[in-house]
């Protein structure tokens, strides 16, 4: 593992991704089971679905910020060109930076719901880059 290939971002952006989840729980976290805050309107009926993409941005915040941890150190080991390995970087943190916000904007305006697609696509390919890489064996 590399600690200048391409892997190094994905490491870092799932870190602060893992940050930014545990932010948005903790935000969450003031108007559940009659908390500090009462929850808005919007968000008072636990079952609505507004709410519920607003955990679920939650919990694809946490998941891809994993995901890119563990896609940041494995990228670098397959046999892969330097392009497929940026190609799949990137997407992976697109689909972490995406998918979450998307998620948000959708609580607030179900029309974003569509583009749930595309950060979902992106981690797809993503992966399928890597395991491309990886039945083809580690870099020499």
């Amino acid at each position: 593992m590399s600690p200048t290939g391409v892997g190094r971002r994905n490491r870092l952006f799932g870190w602060c991704l893992l940050l930014a989840g545990i932010l948005g729980g903790i935000a969450l976290g003031t108007f559940v089971f009659d908390g500090p805050l009462r929850a808005p309107a919007r968000f008072a009926d636990y079952g609505a679905l507004p709410r519920r993409l607003i955990r679920f941005a939650h919990i694809a915040a946490m998941a891809l910020g994993i995901l890119n941890v563990l896609y940041g150190r494995e990228i670098d080991r397959p046999s892969l060109s330097r392009g497929s390995r940026a190609a799949g970087s990137t997407l992976m943190i697109a689909a972490g930076a995406g998918m979450p916000v998307l998620l948000a904007l959708a609580a607030f305006d179900l029309r974003w719901r569509g583009a749930l697609l595309l950060p979902a696509t992106a981690a797809f390919v993503a992966i399928a880059i890597l395991v491309r890489g990886l039945a083809r064996g580690e870099a020499a």
